[in-house]
């Protein structure tokens, strides 16, 4: 599958602009990184830095749209490849894991709070592409009878995704790496909705080395 790059996205920013904007919000911060900052850093003027980007709010945007449509390609050859619903939800999460890695949680609160249009496009793909995601993989491992089959799909699906976002959100001021907390509630979640077959599964694949997370 293709991976999506700065020149697939709408927008007229080139890669080098695109790529140090990335590393000036995850190192010092998007409130931090001023349009001056980014021009110094690319020795270019501020002139032909905003013949090429309206304002920072735009870059910002430019920012997420990019990574929330490499992400979704991501999870969808995952989901496509893998037969078994407990791999898949953990192959997800390894997925999730390394990009969360990534991230300084300062950078998305910046975006939280002064951003919050920006914000809203990163709220809408975990309230539908992610939300639809968990709710095709719970049907599948029923099926498969991996989860229990008295479970309720639209609340667990809103369960997970609400108690997700705290992984990426440190509104709560919790003193723990996004990841541990991301990795916590996915064993919570795994052991409240699987069955015992299930259960004997989660334990066998996070042993393996192809999921050892």
């Amino acid at each position: 599958m293709k991976q999506v790059t700065p020149h697939t996205v709408e927008c007229s920013i080139s890669s080098k602009i695109f790529e140090k904007a990335r590393y000036l919000f995850n190192h010092v911060g998007v409130r931090n990184t001023t349009m001056d900052d980014l021009a110094k850093e690319l020795g270019i003027s501020k002139k032909t830095l905003y013949q090429q980007i309206k304002n920072k709010e735009d870059l910002v945007r430019f920012c997420i749209v990019y990574d929330l449509q490499n992400d979704e390609q991501a999870i969808d050859a995952i989901s496509k490849n893998t037969e078994n619903a407990i791999e898949e939800l953990l192959l997800i999460a390894k997925h999730v894991h390394k990009e969360l890695q990534l991230y300084n949680p300062a950078m998305l609160m910046d975006i939280s709070k002064f951003y919050p249009e920006c914000w809203s496009l990163i709220d809408n793909h975990i309230q539908t592409f992610a939300k639809e995601n968990i709710q095709t993989n719970l049907k599948k491992g029923i099926r498969q009878g991996l989860y229990r089959k008295d479970i309720n799909i639209e609340i667990v699906s809103s369960l997970q995704l609400r108690l997700s976002m705290m992984a990426i959100d440190n509104k709560h001021q919790l003193n723990i790496k996004p990841v541990e907390i991301y990795f916590e509630i996915l064993k919570y979640n795994l052991h409240a909705i699987a069955t015992e077959e299930g259960k004997k599964l989660v334990t066998q694949l996070l042993k393996s080395q192809k999921l050892n997370l």
